[in-house]
């Protein structure tokens, strides 16, 4: 058998590491002058017999909340801090995303950084010279590349960062909410490549996102006050996580006692054919309503992450109202939208489908369908053919679900052929980009509206 199956690519034996906790700075001259005769300090074990491996093609998401231990673990493996006891071995290239700007200098350019960065990922000046366009083109932040990393954004520090990590061919990734202040389409962005990096590498995702962590990892280690609660498979181990989040007396539950109630023993909604959520009008009057921005479909997206044949183009696509056809800027969640994709036909398709999907920032698929799959029923085995120069639209009508707070987008596009054998004619990531500022009524990765609630009492 292969030895880089057999061999881990991270690999962490009773790793602990202990903190000397002094009360002021003379205990610590204290402590020097008499040579550890007296103690002046506390013990504080940030991390204590953490054991785990990872191989390659896994990814092991790390979870915990703030100061369980989680960023020191990293920075142990990553070798910029040394474990108290225990050991930590790797295999192969490591690049890691940990603290926001960590191995740039404020002072370069971003140019001069993207040297400085790839050099400390054990590339040389040719290995960095080959790289520079896909670099610059992933970064995307244009003539910035040329300014003081000083006067960059958050959001920008993160984009050069992971732009020169994902193109430094590394074995190992390590990535520490780093993906938190980007923008959607860049967060999409390292999704997608993330995804295909973890296929055949090995990577380290610490995030508290849980739902990220169920997408992308194999498996979940759980810390908590720096001690190794639960390894295992995500699901287990951020309920459990979860458990610890929302415990009882980190809430305030509110009740409803059957006094309130007065004379009435039944609450009831509106009648469930009026389709409509009964508690949208109570909540979008309030300094909580679910409001959802949307950003309009633009053209020059049209180059960026897409691809296909080129047979067919995606012309526009749009977020239309229900009842008044007209395009929305803004949306509340629970009411009825049509997704409108505009194409154009370049050459003759014989069964065109159009299809779409929901993602939120993290690449977690919500929803979608296509044209062939939704229509199937009523065409049967009748063909659809579009001719060249021809113009054609499919239009989805659905329920917008509530959704949480975060950044979300449609990924639309166009094939031909069946839905077991298709090809490819364009397809385009973050064709409609929209943000959900805040809610109070969705749970989950995504709410449906309610249409009748009862509420009995004995």
């Amino acid at each position: 058998m292969n030895q880089t199956v057999l061999t881990p690519c991270i690999k962490v034996e009773n790793v602990g590491k202990c903190y000397r906790i002094y009360q002021n700075p003379k205990d610590r001259l204290k402590q020097a002058f008499f040579r550890g005769a007296k103690k002046y300090y506390k013990d504080f074990w940030a991390l204590n017999d953490i054991t785990f491996e990872v191989h390659r093609g896994e990814a092991l998401g790390i979870i915990g909340r703030n100061g369980s231990g989680k960023s020191t673990l990293l920075q142990i493996i990553c070798g910029t801090v040394t474990p108290s006891h225990g050991q930590v071995s790797t295999h192969g290239r490591l690049a890691a995303l940990l603290e926001l700007g960590s191995g740039f200098n404020p002072e370069f350019t971003g140019i001069e950084n993207i040297y400085l960065n790839g050099s400390l990922l054990g590339l040389g000046q040719e290995e960095i010279d080959a790289r520079l366009d896909d670099i610059l083109a992933f970064a995307d932040i244009g003539e910035f590349v040329y300014q003081p990393v000083k006067t960059y954004s958050s959001g920008m520090v993160v984009r050069l960062a992971f732009a020169v990590i994902a193109n430094s061919d590394p074995d190992i990734l390590v990535i520490d909410e780093a993906l938190a202040v980007g923008d959607a389409y860049f967060t999409q962005k390292c999704m997608r490549f993330i995804n295909r990096f973890r296929a055949d590498r090995c990577l380290l995702f610490v995030s508290h996102d849980c739902s990220a962590v169920s997408t992308v990892c194999d498996r979940a280690l759980l810390l908590r006050h720096g001690k190794q609660v639960m390894l295992g498979k995500p699901k287990p181990v951020t309920e459990e996580y979860n458990k610890e989040l929302y415990s009882v007396h980190d809430q305030e539950v509110a009740s409803i006692a059957p006094s309130d109630l007065g004379d009435r023993s039944e609450i009831l909604s509106p009648n469930p054919e009026d389709w409509i959520d009964y508690r949208a009008d109570l909540i979008n009057a309030s300094n909580l309503p679910n409001l959802l921005s949307i950003t309009q479909f633009e053209e020059s997206s049209l180059t960026a992450e897409s691809f296909g044949t080129g047979k067919a183009s995606i012309i526009s696509v749009r977020l239309l109202d229900a009842k008044t056809n007209q395009p929305l800027l803004i949306g509340r969640g629970g009411e009825k939208v049509v997704l409108r994709i505009h194409a154009a036909a370049h050459k003759e398709i014989d069964q065109p489908i159009v299809g779409f999907l929901l993602k939120n920032e993290k690449g977690l698929i919500l929803l979608g369908d296509n044209s062939l799959n939704s229509l199937n029923h009523l065409l049967g085995e009748k063909r659809l053919p579009i001719v060249s120069g021809q113009n054609y639209q499919a239009d989805f009508e659905f329920t917008l679900p509530l959704l949480p707070r975060g950044s979300y987008s449609f990924t639309v596009s166009l094939a031909e052929g069946t839905q077991a054998a298709h090809t490819q004619l364009h397809w385009m990531n973050d064709a409609l980009v929209f943000e959900s500022h805040n809610t109070t009524i969705a749970a989950g990765l995504a709410g449906v509206p309610m249409h009748r609630i009862l509420l009995k009492v004995f």
